[in-house]
């Protein structure tokens, strides 16, 4: 069971981060600011040495509670009409979990005829969770 449950997380994970990478390429070959439309505007850019321009924008992250989580396990014994049960019980206690999420660069080269920036590549990190 516990492979089973390894191997669906694995591959949901993995289509998440696939669907992620398909949305960010639909960008390229268009302005930057078809970038900026959707997603606002980058929280860093900067000129890079070969005249490029990287536009950056932070992908996921945010705050996540974690609920308490309270196992029990426990006996019972019959004596007569009476039942005495004995049990334990394990409580995990709730967390906040905080994450910065991803760091995506859109790299852009500028069209000189029309003034505009096209996203030509597009750089994310290779984890699996952003």
């Amino acid at each position: 069971m516990l492979k089973g449950t390894k191997l669906v997380a694995f591959l949901s994970v993995l289509f998440l981060t696939a669907c992620v990478s398909t949305q960010m390429k639909q960008f390229v070959g268009q302005d930057i600011s078809e970038v900026m439309m959707v997603s606002g505007t980058p929280i860093a850019t900067f000129d890079l040495d070969d005249g490029r321009r990287a536009f950056q924008y932070r992908l996921g992250g945010g705050t996540y509670v974690t609920p308490q989580v309270t196992n029990a396990q426990g006996t019972g014994t019959v004596v007569g009409n009476t039942i005495s049960v004995s049990q334990q019980a394990v409580t995990t206690p709730s967390a906040v979990l905080e994450s910065e999420g991803c760091l995506v660069s859109y790299i852009a080269t500028r069209n000189q005829a029309t003034n505009q920036w096209i996203v030509t590549d597009i750089r994310y990190p290779k984890r699996l969770v952003c």
